[in-house]
């Protein structure tokens, strides 16, 4: 098999959960299919953002208070800080995916080439990448589909 696009290479039809699929839930689908990351997406498969492994430890660890630094007789707090903060906070107490996914995250078209999927996810150091047309979710790829192209399989 010749692979030239991502079409070519990603798993269509990955599992997908709605943005009120309980955190627990998202867990035990992961645990049950082995695999390391979930889109949400809406009722027309747009993608809303994607839950993985990471988002989910977040649940046990703890949280880092925001820095903030003297100076001049007050103090600062640095911003960015402040929005790992609030994201933390978020993913600690969230119950829902809408509660702890990721709105960014990285998609390519299923058109683009391999080459430039597995440049993104090198450059980017991703364990996987959303293929979309319009925000429609229409596969996914992973490190193991690119290791695939290589090995010929």
């Amino acid at each position: 098999m010749d692979v030239k696009t991502a079409q070519d290479l990603m798993s269509a039809n990955p599992l997908t959960v709605d943005r009120d699929t309980p955190v627990k839930e998202l867990a035990q689908i992961m645990l049950d299919n082995r695999v390391r990351c979930l889109p949400v997406v809406d009722e027309g498969g747009k993608v809303l953002g994607v839950v993985d492994e990471e988002d989910l430890v977040h649940q046990d660890a703890k949280i880092h208070f925001p820095t903030f630094v003297h100076f001049l007789d007050s103090y600062i707090m640095l911003p960015t800080s402040l929005k790992r903060f609030e994201k933390e906070l978020r993913q600690a107490v969230g119950a829902v995916a809408q509660d702890v996914m990721e709105e960014e995250y990285e998609a390519v078209s299923p058109q683009d080439s391999v080459e430039k999927v597995a440049t993104l996810m090198v450059d980017k150091d991703l364990e996987y990448v959303l293929v979309e047309e319009d925000r429609v979710l229409r596969g996914i790829i992973t490190r193991t589909d690119i290791l695939k192209t290589l090995t010929g399989g």
